[in-house]
């Protein structure tokens, strides 16, 4: 490689490669651009509305993404895995969302109503094929701080769901019309996202501050549960600063710890942790399935604590009435003062639902092959989250571990949910009052427990560091706010402080000198090889960014701080060394003097001396659009360079910011034979034509 370095740098320096330079201009004409086609904005209103066979039959397919699947549907390969995953995703599905009632506050009789209804629409209109929909940690996490604040906590009361009313607080609503209401509200906010094609709006919730904002609602989650787990009756809190309410009520009340029900709780979490720890990781590795220990533990503590009666003898809560009918549909209540308690955390629900949602289709699209519609994907969740709202249901999401646990079990499409809603049927009709005498405390060491994979997202925070330190302040921030605050709020200041910092990346893009790899047409950043030097008296900027209001100042401050010195310096320098030979005889001895001792180099102060180049070529490959503003700036900058003796031109700005920029004036007032489709054409042009002369410089000069 060293001999075809040193090939290429005496190639350079014979003057090859050579071909004559193009100027911007130069390249249309002798190549005939082909000019751009104008289309009447009517007339392609009119073309998008007229109705066709081909249309109504995308519009249909894209609407009801079942049919894509379903019309391709290999029922010998399919059907098998689908119904096998249906029974698996079931025996994890239900004591799963038996547990997370404990944190929606809602009675365990919802849990099964939730792992029903809202996935009947979603087979329907959802676009993801391994999505396991159903009650989720964060979403129920949301849905208790709103269901405590305006009810009180009713996860395991022995009370009719429809009977539960707060009479403290003088709300006067009961659980199954906060949830309802609260259900329908966040469909009709994800509906309307739909309908504005706001699904696009996911790039700004960043994986770093989603990853960040998911691990601080799981430590929220494992330390609300602490109560249950040591058989303390902690208050339930909600709002700001509620991991630090939580902590002091917890120590608060440490010496009340009912020691059978930690006993029970310890127990349990031992055996889940030892599972999924020592002989889970064999049984995926091996048939690729884990092992259904949750559902394993609620067997075996609901026997035990049947034959042992935990309840009587031993005081240990237990889940209660668990009725075996589908419930009576009702509708939601839209009463203005329950809308105005609810909507804003409606909001925020509607937007973590659809952003955990997605996150896992795009992951699991990835893997295998189909794409997943963002905005057909807010339709799904608020059609779903509509209709199970007149079902006793609440806000639901695509479930992580689910989910995962649908994909490794082989399942290919949502035939598995279709298993899945047939077997809670089952369940709801017979099996719900087996499930009466389980211990609560169970339920909270099911909940701690799943949430090990999502708090040891914690290690994520190092990989996002070494990656960016903007990405690892991004997770830091959601985590932070997230714990410190509240799930709301954590959310809030995640997604503001992610849009910050897009914003300023987008103000602070790289800029660098550009240097010719010897022998070649190409340019590269000059600092970052060795063997890259820059052209001399040639300074090529390369600015990697869109040019506009915010950053037009940056990209000025950049030049100068690249180029060493600024154009006031060196017109101070100029004038200076005008004065002082001004007793010379001779013109020329004088202008030669200026010119050698002025633009050659700059002293910028006693121990800084900088060469001053003839030529300044600003690269904008990486300028995708600019602005009035940042054009303005554009032109004052060439004013500026030019009135001192630099000559600049434009390289390789695209065809669209071309003519942008001759609108804006810039190309008339430079010149268009300044403007070069590459910077090798600049490069080039400057050698074969130098800029202005050093007499123009010295009149220039001395007349400002």
């Amino acid at each position: 490689m060293d001999d075809l370095h040193r090939q290429n740098y005496q190639n350079a320096q014979r003057g090859a490669p050579t071909r004559d330079p193009y100027t911007h201009v130069g390249l249309g004409d002798a190549y005939s651009e082909v000019p751009k086609e104008k289309n009447h904005r009517w007339k392609t209103i009119a073309r998008s509305m007229t109705p066709s066979a081909s249309k109504v039959q995308q519009s249909t397919i894209r609407l009801f993404p079942v049919i894509t699947w379903l019309s391709s549907y290999r029922v010998k390969d399919y059907l098998l895995p689908d119904i096998v995953t249906g029974f698996t995703v079931a025996m994890f599905q239900v004591p799963q969302s038996l547990g997370y009632t404990l944190l929606a506050a809602v009675p365990p009789v919802f849990a099964l109503y939730n792992a029903m209804f809202p996935m009947m629409i979603y087979i329907l209109f959802g676009t993801v094929r391994q999505a396991s929909v159903g009650a989720d940690a964060i979403v129920s996490m949301m849905t208790g701080g709103v269901v405590r604040q305006i009810v009180g906590d009713m996860s395991h009361t022995s009370h009719p769901v429809h009977d539960v009313v707060d009479a403290a607080n003088g709300n006067g609503f009961s659980v199954q019309e906060v949830t309802s209401t609260l259900c329908v509200t966040v469909g009709i906010i994800q509906l309307v996202f739909s309908l504005l094609n706001l699904g696009s709006l996911n790039v700004f919730l960043s994986e770093q501050m989603v990853n960040g904002f998911a691990t601080g609602v799981a430590v929220q989650v494992a330390l609300s549960q602490m109560g249950s787990i040591f058989g303390l009756t902690i208050p339930h809190f909600s709002g700001m600063f509620t991991v630090y309410k939580t902590c002091v009520a917890f120590w608060a009340h440490i010496a009340e710890t009912h020691y059978p029900t930690l006993i029970v709780s310890t127990i349990a979490i031992s055996l889940i942790l030892f599972v999924k720890i020592v002989p889970d990781p064999i049984a995926v590795r091996k048939c690729g399935l884990p092992l259904p220990v949750e559902l394993v533990t609620v067997v075996l503590f609901t026997a035990v604590s049947y034959f042992m009666q935990f309840e009587k003898s031993y005081g240990i809560q237990v889940v209660g009435e668990i009725p075996e009918k589908l419930p009576v549909p009702r509708a939601p209540t839209f009463n203005p003062a329950l809308l105005e308690l609810i909507w804003v955390d409606a909001f925020a629900m509607a937007v973590v639902s659809f952003a955990i949602t997605l996150s896992l289709g795009r992951i699991f699209g990835q893997r295998h092959g189909y794409e997943v519609d963002a905005n057909q994907e807010f339709l799904a969740l608020g059609l779903s989250h509509m209709w199970s709202s007149f079902f006793s249901c609440f806000p639901i999401a695509a479930s992580v571990p689910r989910s995962a646990v649908q994909e490794n079990a082989g399942g290919k499409t949502q035939i598995v949910s279709v298993v899945n809603i047939l077997i809670i049927l089952f369940m709801v009709l017979f099996l719900g009052h087996y499930l009466e005498q389980l211990p609560v405390c169970v339920l909270a060491a099911i909940i701690v427990t799943s949430l090990k994979k999502i708090v040891m997202q914690v290690q994520d925070f190092k990989r996002y560091w070494d990656l960016s330190r903007i990405d690892g302040q991004v997770w830091l921030v959601s985590f932070v706010a997230t714990i410190a605050l509240d799930v709301v709020s954590g959310l809030i200041v995640g997604v503001v402080f992610s849009l910050m910092t897009l914003v300023y990346k987008v103000q602070h893009p790289k800029t660098c000198l550009m240097g010719q790899v010897p022998g070649t047409e190409f340019f590269v950043p000059a600092k970052r090889y060795k063997r890259v030097t820059e052209v001399p008296g040639v300074k090529i900027f390369h600015f990697g960014g869109p040019l506009h209001f915010a950053n037009a100042e940056f990209f000025r401050e950049k030049l100068y701080e690249t180029l060493g010195f600024t154009v006031k310096q060196l017109r101070r320098a100029i004038k200076k060394a005008i004065k002082n030979d001004s007793q010379d005889s001779l013109q020329a001895a004088k202008e030669t003097q200026v010119y050698e001792r002025c633009v050659t180099t700059l002293e910028v102060s006693k121990n800084n001396v900088v060469p001053v180049p003839t030529d300044i070529v600003f690269d904008l490959s990486r300028v995708s659009w600019m602005d009035g503003s940042s054009s303005n700036m554009l032109k004052s900058i060439t004013r500026d360079l030019t009135s001192v003796g630099i000559h600049v031109s434009i390289a390789a700005c695209t065809p669209n910011l071309f003519r942008f920029l001759k609108k804006c004036g810039v190309v008339e007032d430079l010149s268009p034979s300044n403007f070069y489709p590459t910077v090798y054409d600049a490069v080039r042009a400057v050698r074969i034509t130098p800029g202005i002369t050093q007499p123009q410089i010295i009149s220039v000069v001395a007349s400002l």
